[in-house]
C-alpha cells in the first residue's frame, strides 16, 4: 500500500471535489456533537463516581475524552465520504520545522490581550469575568494535575480546533465567498462560539477574533494545518502557563520590586551620608 497524498497546492482543493458542501457542514457539526458527547459521557461517569468534575485532573480528562469523540468523527468522516488521507481532507499535517510559530503564536497571544483591552475595559469597567477553565486551571497543584491540563489546552485542543474551524469550516466558506471574507467569517464563528459553551468567555471574544483571523491567515498562507496548529498552540501553552503559574510569577514580581525600593531607598541614605 503506498503512503497517503499529501495534500495538493492551494488549500484542501481534494476535499473541496469530493466532498460536497452540505456534506462538508454536516460533518462539521457532526465532529462538535461527537466531542460534546463524549465530554458529557466522561463527565457523567466522573459525577458518578462521586468525584469533583471541576477539580483539576477530572475536568482534563472530561477536556480530553471531548478531543477524542472528535477525533473518532473525523476519522469517519475521512474514512467515509473522504479520501482516507487527514492531509487531504482535513489540511492535517504537521511539520517539525513549524516549532518556531509556537514562540510566534506566543507573541500573537499578548497581542490579542493588548488588542482586547479597549474593549474589555469599556464592557466591564468593574472587571472582566473569570473563565471557568481559567479557574480550574489555576487551581492545579500536582504534576499530574499540571501536565493534564497542559495536554489537553496546549497539544489536544489546537488540534481539533484547527481541524474544525480551519481544516473544514474555512474551506467550506470559501465555496461561497472569497479570501478575506472567509477569513473573517470563520474568525467569527471561532470566537463566538466560546462563550456559547462558557458564557465568561465573551470578554475574551475581541481577542479571539483577532487571534482567528491569524489563524486563518497562516492556514490558507500554508495550505494545510502545520503552521495554524503552531501558532495556536503557542497561544494556548503561553495562556495554561500564565493561568498555572501567573500568582507565583506576580507574588516574585512584587518582591523583586520590594528589593528594588529597598536598594533605592538605601542608595538615597547613603547619598544623604555622602553629602553630610
Amino acid at each position: 500500500m503506498g503512503h497517503p497524498p499529501p495534500p495538493p497546492p492551494g488549500y484542501l482543493p481534494v476535499q473541496r471535489s469530493r466532498v460536497s458542501s452540505k456534506a462538508l457542514i454536516v460533518w462539521m457539526l457532526a465532529v462538535l456533537v461527537g466531542g460534546i458527547f463524549a465530554a458529557g459521557l466522561v463527565a457523567g461517569i466522573i459525577v458518578a463516581s462521586d468525584v469533583d468534575p471541576l477539580s483539576p485532573l477530572p475536568f482534563a480528562a472530561v477536556f480530553i475524552a471531548q478531543f477524542a469523540g472528535s477525533f473518532v468523527v473525523v476519522a469517519l468522516f475521512s474514512r467515509t465520504v473522504g479520501s482516507g488521507s487527514w492531509a487531504a481532507d482535513v489540511g492535517l499535517v504537521l511539520r517539525g520545522k513549524d516549532w518556531w510559530a509556537v514562540f510566534a503564536g506566543m507573541g500573537v497571544q499578548i497581542a490579542a490581550v493588548l488588542v482586547s483591552i479597549p474593549f474589555v475595559q469599556l464592557l466591564f469597567p468593574e472587571g472582566a469575568p473569570s473563565q471557568g477553565v481559567a479557574d480550574i486551571a489555576g487551581s492545579s497543584e500536582t504534576t499530574l494535575e499540571v501536565l493534564g491540563i497542559f495536554l489537553a489546552v496546549a497539544v489536544l485542543a489546537p488540534v481539533i480546533e484547527e481541524i474544525i474551524y480551519r481544516g473544514m469550516l474555512l474551506p467550506w466558506l470559501g465555496r461561497f465567498m472569497g479570501k478575506w471574507p472567509s477569513i473573517i467569517v470563520s474568525a467569527a464563528v471561532f470566537s463566538l462560539i466560546h462563550p456559547l459553551l462558557d458564557w465568561d468567555a465573551r470578554a475574551a471574544v475581541p481577542g479571539l477574533f483577532f487571534i482567528g483571523v491569524v489563524l486563518a491567515w497562516a492556514a490558507l498562507h500554508r495550505g494545510d494545518l502545520s503552521l495554524s496548529i503552531a501558532l495556536h498552540s503557542g497561544v494556548n501553552l503561553l495562556a495554561a502557563f500564565l493561568i498555572v503559574w501567573g500568582p507565583e510569577i506576580t507574588e516574585w514580581l512584587e518582591l523583586q520590586l520590594e528589593e528594588l525600593e529597598q536598594v533605592d531607598a538605601i542608595a538615597r541614605f547613603g547619598l544623604m551620608l555622602i553629602g553630610g
